[in-house]
């Protein structure tokens, strides 16, 4: 049999040993938790550099299509201008064939 005085010391080594084990697993799931900010940290990191990357190309894309956007201009007016040159050039060989074949026809009768 157990002695009142046995009982009472292993009462209190059993609320020693209670306590211990809960001050352990506070231990633990506070380190879980420092782990887990400490990984939130660095994704949040992680995240503020890749933007920082996609606003970096975002510019540079803005940049070129302001270019091309230039260089198409330049070249539409090019190429507007070359229209009316062939509209003209085509016109004038109309009208030489025109006198080609009124000539043929007043010297072939």
């Amino acid at each position: 049999m157990i002695t009142l005085e046995e009982g009472v010391v292993l009462g209190i080594v059993g609320l020693v040993g209670s306590g211990i084990g809960v001050l352990i697993r506070n231990a633990v799931l506070h380190t879980r938790n420092e782990a887990s900010a400490k990984a939130g940290q660095a994704i949040a990191n992680e995240a503020k550099m890749a933007a920082a990357e996609a606003q970096r190309l975002a510019a540079s894309i803005e940049r070129d299509l302001a270019q091309f956007r230039e260089k198409v201009a330049q070249e539409y007016a090019t190429i507007h201008l070359i229209d009316r040159l062939e509209e003209r050039l085509v016109k004038a060989l109309d009208r030489i064939g025109e006198r080609f074949d009124k000539f043929l026809s007043q010297n072939g009768k």
